[in-house]
């Protein structure tokens, strides 16, 4: 139990920032470099050329633009990976204690079970997995549903005692798959802990469930799962900033804002001049 409280105590200890700092201002330098040679590309190009003089001078803010918005989208996206690697680091440094912790549940339980006389009970749950043990007691269940009728079978035919084999078989398949997917959404429900992240803990074994390593990946699989939408946030924000230069570009050219030389320079370029 102090254990316990030691380690709950310490994951609130403070993290180190010159990480989070030294990512973000690589974020903020790789964001810069991206949108300024996303500008110069565009000028190289011709396309901030515009016929007035207003939306042509207008359009030499994407020099500040794209550069600033680059690096607002690159600060937050080192932020995140920074804050995420130092989760995960932090986490590592706990491993120790968290091993100690499941050792400790481990002993207490398989004490238990010697005090139930059940010692190969812990032999088999070291290399049964979850879903296992779980379709063990759907097992158990369907069989004390079929001695409930085993009467009804000493007077049936031979034909009739097929088909509820084949039912129970059935039946069996479809009850181990209806655990698999209620225990995953029955937990995604309360803990809100991803699906993904539950059907890896339903294949572990049961020993793994007592190991640091497995329990700190999973941690780790579930703080990637909720990182995720943030990523994506960043991701249609930088998707957005170009959908909206492109419509530009795409609403001057039809609309015949571009220099009228630049606009039929491709077609002039592939004809020959009349002799």
């Amino acid at each position: 139990m102090d254990r316990a409280q030691v380690l709950l105590e310490g994951l609130w200890a403070p993290f180190n920032f010159l990480p989070l700092f030294g990512y973000s201002c690589l974020g903020l330098l790789l964001g810069v470099v991206v949108g300024l040679l996303l500008t110069l590309q565009l000028q190289r190009r011709g396309w901030l050329a515009r016929n007035k003089r207003w939306h042509h001078w207008l359009l030499k803010l994407y020099f500040l633009l794209l550069p600033v918005s680059g690096a607002i989208l690159g600060v937050q996206a080192g932020l995140l990976y920074g804050g995420q690697q130092q989760v995960q680091r932090h986490l590592d440094s706990y491993a120790p204690l968290v091993q100690g912790v499941a050792d400790g549940v481990w002993q207490d339980f398989s004490t238990y079970l010697q005090a139930q006389d059940q010692q190969i009970m812990t032999r088999e749950l070291q290399s049964t997995s979850v879903q296992a043990v779980l379709n063990h007691m759907a097992a158990q269940y369907l069989q004390a549903q079929l001695l409930a009728r085993a009467p009804q079978l000493e007077e049936a035919s031979l034909s009739e005692r097929i088909g509820l084999k084949l039912f129970d078989y059935l039946q069996a398949s479809l009850l181990s798959e209806a655990v698999r997917e209620t225990a995953v959404e029955q937990a995604n429900k309360y803990t809100r802990v991803d699906r993904q992240v539950v059907f890896d803990v339903l294949d572990a074994r049961v020993e793994q469930l007592f190991q640091a390593d497995f329990l700190l990946g999973l941690l780790k699989r579930q703080l990637a799962q909720v990182l995720k939408p943030f990523y994506l946030t960043l991701l249609v924000l930088l998707g957005l900033l170009l959908a909206m230069v492109g419509a530009e570009l795409w609403l001057s050219r039809r609309l015949r804002q571009w220099p009228q030389g630049f606009v039929e320079a491709p077609a002039v370029s592939g004809t020959l001049p009349a002799q």
